[in-house]
């Protein structure tokens, strides 16, 4: 159940087993949502380590959640966050231009300083505001967040989309996981060609048993008496005051350390 490509339930497992689920899910919720505002409005790479530090030190210290499971998960964006930066940290250009420069053919891929420097700080923001939503999910049971949306009066749409979503993600994962064992126990991978061929299968096969699937759970759910509403039981959990006092020193600090790098411009 480790955070593998096939261990599917292991966000949930996290979450159940964290440290933190004894704490009220709608807090959590909130103090996540109001972190990951200030950690974009303030746009300050001091601030966005601090917060990387923080979600670090909350999920894996006191979450009790094993380091290389929570830097595994952390990463996985990590090559998506890169190649959607090449675009800010690179230019191209027919003209010799930039501090730094290459040049191919009749062009120049070129950059700066404040072009690497923009770059990383929207590489460490971006990784910031994805360990902060990743510290609410690796804590909180997914039927907590949606209930603690309901509460907050989130349109009811929304919640349900969310849940169905969520749900049936794994699902495909689990059927794909078994096309491709299949596939490969047939030699479906034995070189190149047999691997694009079984690719195309699979992705084709996917929609049509994705739409099977559909239909099949929502049958499920009418058989149960579904009209329209998901609901969830809920254990009943109080709001600490020491909760709130620790969330308002670390929103403190991040104002703090924002007021005092402002000289730095970075």
């Amino acid at each position: 159940m480790a955070h593998q490509h096939g261990g599917y339930f292991s966000i949930d497992l996290y979450a159940f087993k964290s440290k933190l689920k004894s704490i009220n899910p709608e807090f959590k919720l909130i103090s996540a949502l109001l972190t990951l505002i200030l950690t974009i409005i303030f746009n300050n790479i001091f601030v966005s380590g601090y917060v990387l530090f923080l979600m670090f030190f909350l999920t894996v210290s006191l979450g009790g959640m094993d380091f290389k499971e929570y830097i595994s998960i952390l990463l996985t964006p990590l090559s998506f966050i890169i190649l959607a930066s090449i675009g800010i940290a690179l230019g191209i250009s027919t003209e010799y231009m930039g501090e730094f420069h290459i040049k191919i053919g009749f062009f120049y891929i070129y950059t700066s300083k404040d072009q690497l420097i923009e770059t990383a700080k929207l590489i460490i923001k971006v990784l910031a505001c994805v360990s902060v939503m990743q510290g609410l999910i690796l804590s909180t049971m997914p039927y907590e967040i949606i209930n603690a949306l309901r509460k907050l009066h989130v349109p009811k749409l929304i919640i349900e989309l969310m849940n169905l979503i969520y749900r049936f993600i794994f699902i495909l994962i689990e059927s794909y996981s078994n096309m491709k064992n299949s596939a490969m126990s047939r030699m479906g991978y034995h070189n190149f060609k047999t691997s694009i061929s079984t690719f195309g299968n699979i992705a084709s096969n996917i929609l049509v048993v994705s739409l099977k699937k559909a239909n099949a759970y929502y049958t499920a759910m009418e058989a149960r008496c579904f009209d329209g509403d998901l609901n969830f039981l809920e254990d009943k959990k109080s709001l600490n005051k020491n909760h709130i006092f620790v969330v308002f020193i670390s929103i403190l600090f991040m104002f703090v350390i924002w007021l005092f790098t402002l000289r730095f411009n970075i």
